[in-house]
């Protein structure tokens, strides 16, 4: 689905530029956006943690895949020059996925022979609060059809679950307890790419579809590798004309 989005926004852009030569002026002064929809994709994440235990480490590791999710955002602009507005607009993200854990246990009575666990660990929470600082060239094409092509940077303020321990309840075996969950939080600077189609159902009102391409990427605690942000974020709703 990432894929057909991307190959969505090169489409639209390759078919308006035999429009553009007649591009007819944008008179607005700016625009409100308001849009719910979907953000499409998942990403791996793989946490590993270790603690003491018999006087040996303890390790857990942590394998889940972070998927797509509901989405809001609203934002706004003011034209600056000519067809050329610029704006900020704000989204949030978020979603549950399952983590598979395996961890490497030490016997309490032979040392340097670990035992194998495995658990499951549900509902680890993935939030994003994104700002999109964007530059907006609104290109109308008809009195009451717009097109938005959009870019810039974004700012992530992610929010991450990730399994940060295992704990024995009983021997010999081991038996295991329900995994140990702990949130992360981090800020990482990305980047966003958007078209916005506009159909105005009076003067100032209207109603529109958003495809925008964000991506970024961040580590959290004990996470092996960085996480992916962002994907394929695909809406719709009001449009507010000034």
């Amino acid at each position: 689905m990432t894929k057909a989005g991307l190959l969505a926004l090169c489409v639209c852009a390759g078919v308006a530029q035999p429009v553009a030569a007649q591009t007819m002026q944008w008179t607005d002064k700016g625009f409100v956006t308001v849009n719910a929809g979907v953000q499409v994709g998942s990403h791996d994440l793989t946490a590993t943690q270790s603690f003491s235990l018999y006087d040996e480490t303890a390790t857990v590791t942590s394998s889940s895949k972070v998927k797509s999710g509901g989405l809001f955002d609203i934002g706004g602009a003011y034209r600056v020059w000519e067809n050329v507005a610029v704006g900020v607009i704000y989204s949030f993200m978020s979603s549950d996925s399952n983590a598979t854990v395996n961890a490497s246990i030490p016997d309490p009575i032979r040392f340097d022979s670990p035992r194998s666990v495995q658990a499951n660990a549900s509902g680890l929470k993935h939030k994003e609060n994104v700002l999109h600082l964007d530059a907006t060239y609104m290109m109308p094409v008809t009195d009451k059809i717009d097109v938005g092509f959009s870019a810039g940077p974004s700012i992530f303020f992610v929010k991450q679950d990730v399994v940060s321990s295992l704990p024995i309840i009983s021997e010999p075996g081991p038996n295991v307890g329900a995994p140990v969950v702990s949130g992360d939080s981090e800020t990482a600077v990305g980047l966003n790419l958007g078209v916005d189609v506009t159909y105005l159902l009076s003067k100032k009102w209207g109603v529109g579809g958003v495809a925008r391409y964000t991506w970024g990427s961040a580590t959290f605690a004990g996470t092996d590798d960085s996480l992916t942000l962002g994907g394929l974020q695909i809406g719709g709703g009001l449009r507010v004309r000034f």
